[in-house]
């Protein structure tokens, strides 16, 4: 529930350095007892979830347990207290005032009471402009916290009462006494010292690993059952093969491959999946290293039509059997709110497959070279007045299955058209963590964002002009009013009817291009008792605690 959506790190190649922790080890943890493996086909880059290098869903899974938040969302998707007492209280409406009180049990693993204190600090670091925050939406909309022991109260400026607050307010509060005079940027690279929730860090050996155990001092809710945990790190769909054979307990799956469907029926193992509030996307870029013939709508206009994303869908998901049904996964057609959601409106489903269309509107435009009918044997590429031949890199992450033969067909079904995407497939690694991503030194670019529920209200930030996520610095000032408006209206009806009209303006630019609210997995071995499907950036790790081992 920290104010930023998690960048989904895909198919992560493993990274080679040195071992770290006092208890790291040159050989890999075998299950036991106390053991749950994780099995992960990424690995951070960082473990700062703070900062842009370390907005990553696989930071999340290891830090969550570790950096505990205010409160959380569960399974069922209902906010419940955490480190807090009770959900952050709501004291005035205009200017904004909420309060929070951490419990009298929350504290430190090196024995020092959780108080208002690291709220505070948690605010100030934010604010930091020195800091690479992943993004300070709402937080900058504070006029002051204050503190008294335990709690403490946010006080937001006139007119800018954000509508997020509760989950702001529980958000993961940071230790004062260790971010004091530190420079943030490089806190936490490889290690972690410090814990509020369940477990804490123990070892990271990258490339291959990272253990955390269980923290004594944890006493804010039920200690944990499990010694430890092992996220090991296994590129690509050879995760599953390290299910199957012992090598790991639970899979995450966020990105899922066609190996689940081998698990249905396999008694060992349990496998939950369902929607989750994550969604996949199209990106073009409009910053300074955008390809020009980006920038002109009737090109976006154009592509957007010449992909069959329905195709796309059955495809990938019903014909591999990972779906029964495209009921279970609509075609996705806004950026704002998910299909199961009620406020969800089909904005982009004004844009029909018509390869027709697009060569029709590339021609209107004075676009020459091309073709005159689509074929899928064709080899003539359009070229358009002052920006020239319509030939883009298209970038993702690399060892995805899924994602390459995405990117395959949309290739095909673009070329007979006349436009022309060259492949540049790099390791989350240097996408995300590298700075590829958020420094805009892409064109055309696909990853996936996952979020919560009040990832609507928060949407300014990836759709907004300089929203701190929107990294392909998509600008229209109509559409960037309506959604810094909505941020401020605590109304669900009336900010989406604000969403809204802002989609419906983004939806004719087509700065980016929504293909699936795609359904999230589980799996893991029955021997692990207690992992249940979390559909949120929360993460299966939410009630980790919980988890216990029958071996």
């Amino acid at each position: 529930m920290r104010k930023r959506l998690l960048v989904f790190l895909f198919a992560l190649v493993a990274i080679t350095g040195l071992i770290l922790g006092p208890s790291a080890t040159a050989t890999t943890e075998g299950a036991s007892a106390g053991t749950a493996i994780i099995v992960h086909d990424q690995e951070p880059g960082i473990l700062n979830p703070f900062l842009s290098e370390g907005n990553g869903y696989t930071n999340a899974l290891a830090m969550n347990p570790i950096l505990a938040y205010g409160s959380i969302y569960d399974a069922n998707v209902k906010l419940r207290p955490y480190l807090l007492a009770s959900n952050p209280k709501l004291l005035a409406e205009e200017p904004l005032r909420a309060t929070a009180t951490y419990k009298p049990s929350a504290r430190w693993s090196d024995g020092r009471q959780i108080t208002g204190a690291d709220f505070v600090a948690t605010w100030r670091t934010i604010m930091n402009p020195n800091w690479d925050i992943v993004s300070r939406e709402g937080w900058q909309d504070i006029a002051r916290v204050q503190a008294k022991g335990k709690s403490f109260t946010v006080t937001f400026k006139p007119k800018r009462s954000y509508a997020a607050w509760e989950s702001l307010l529980a958000v993961s509060p940071l230790p004062a006494h260790k971010v004091a005079g530190q420079d943030f940027n490089k806190l936490w690279a490889d290690s972690i010292d410090i814990s509020s929730g369940p477990f804490k860090f123990q070892s990271w050996q990258k490339g291959t690993q990272l253990t955390i155990v269980k923290n004594p001092a944890f006493r804010a809710g039920t200690p944990a059952k499990l010694d430890r945990i092992v996220f090991r790190y296994i590129a690509g769909p050879s995760q599953y093969q390290a299910l199957k054979s012992g090598e790991g307990d639970v899979i995450d799956a966020v990105s899922p491959q066609v190996q689940i469907v081998d698990f249905y029926k396999d008694r060992k193992f349990k496998v939950e999946g369902g929607a989750g509030y994550q969604w996949e996307h199209l990106d073009f870029q409009q910053g300074a290293k955008a390809h020009p013939a980006l920038k002109k709508k009737y090109v976006r206009q154009a592509i957007i039509q010449g992909i069959n994303r329905a195709q796309i869908r059955e495809v990938l998901y019903v014909k591999t059997g990972l779906l029964s049904s495209t009921r279970q996964m609509p075609v996705l057609q806004s950026h704002i709110f998910k299909p199961f959601e009620k406020e969800y409106v089909p904005a982009y489903a004004r844009w029909k497959f018509s390869q027709r269309n697009v060569i029709a509107l590339l021609k209107k435009n004075g676009c020459t070279g091309g073709p005159d009918s689509p074929a899928s044997n064709n080899s003539r590429i359009f070229s358009c007045p002052g920006v020239g031949r319509l030939s883009f890199e298209f970038t993702t992450t690399s060892g995805n299955p899924l994602r390459a033969l995405t990117f395959e067909i949309i290739q095909k079904q673009l070329k007979s058209v006349g436009v022309e995407l060259t492949a540049r497939f790099i390791s989350p690694a240097v996408l995300f963590g590298g700075g590829t991503l958020t420094n805009g030194d892409w064109q055309m670019v696909m990853f996936t964002f996952i979020g919560s529920p009040t990832s609507s209200a928060a949407f300014f930030s990836t759709g907004g002009c300089g929203g701190g996520q929107n990294y392909g610095a998509a600008c229209n000032r109509k559409s960037s009013v309506l959604l810094e408006k909505a941020q401020f209206v605590p109304d669900a009806k009336k900010r989406a009817d604000l969403l809204h009209r802002a989609e419906k303006i983004m939806a004719e630019d087509v700065f980016s291009i929504p293909l699936f609210a795609r359904p999230t997995f589980l799996l893991n071995n029955k021997r692990i008792k207690g992992p249940v499907r979390n559909p949120t950036q929360q993460g299966s790790v939410w009630n980790v605690e919980n988890w216990s081992s029958a071996a």
